[in-house]
């Protein structure tokens, strides 16, 4: 099937939104790690947050919260046949996305529950979970981009895809 006759299947408008609003919902997590740092120690001196702090920590505890309600409806949402490629990919490569984006659900989801564990269950083992699963988040979420542009490169308009015509509308 040559590409003026291959069909093209989109995300629907509601997973391109999810998929775009979850990650600047990770930005400002990423973006709050410091600030969220020095209060939760100030927390830990037995201090008073200041107002700062307060908005900090509810904004860091929210987002986080509102990520994970967000990963678990989109893993519903994907449950739905992910859209048609317009190249190839072995069926080993296949195997490792699909691998791929189960450990970004996995990863994205216990960032949450041991971010909730420690702050709100004072776990501490969580807190050492949650810091060392940033860096692991990190370098999925850094993989995952990678990956969609190298499939640029294989005749896979992921990006495209992932972009839809008026993806934000």
């Amino acid at each position: 099937m040559n590409s003026t006759t291959e069909p093209t299947i989109f995300y629907t408008p509601l997973q391109r939104r999810l998929h775009w609003l979850v990650l600047l919902l990770l930005i400002l997590q990423y973006a709050l790690q410091v600030p969220m740092k020095n209060a939760l120690a100030a927390i830990g001196r037995q201090e008073t947050l200041d107002l700062g702090q307060f908005l900090v920590t509810s904004l860091h505890t929210w987002a986080g919260m509102t990520i994970a309600a967000l990963m678990i409806w989109r893993w519903q949402l994907r449950r739905r046949p992910v859209p048609l490629t317009g190249g190839h990919l072995s069926p080993s490569l296949v195997r490792w996305v699909e691998l791929h984006h189960v450990s970004l659900y996995v990863a994205t989801l216990l960032m949450a529950a041991t971010g909730m564990l420690h702050y709100f269950g004072g776990v501490e083992q969580a807190g050492n979970w949650h810091a060392w699963g940033k860096w692991v988040l990190g370098v999925l979420i850094a993989t995952h981009v990678l990956g969609a542009l190298s499939h640029g490169g294989r005749g896979l308009k992921v990006l495209n895809r992932m972009m839809g015509r008026g993806s934000l509308r």
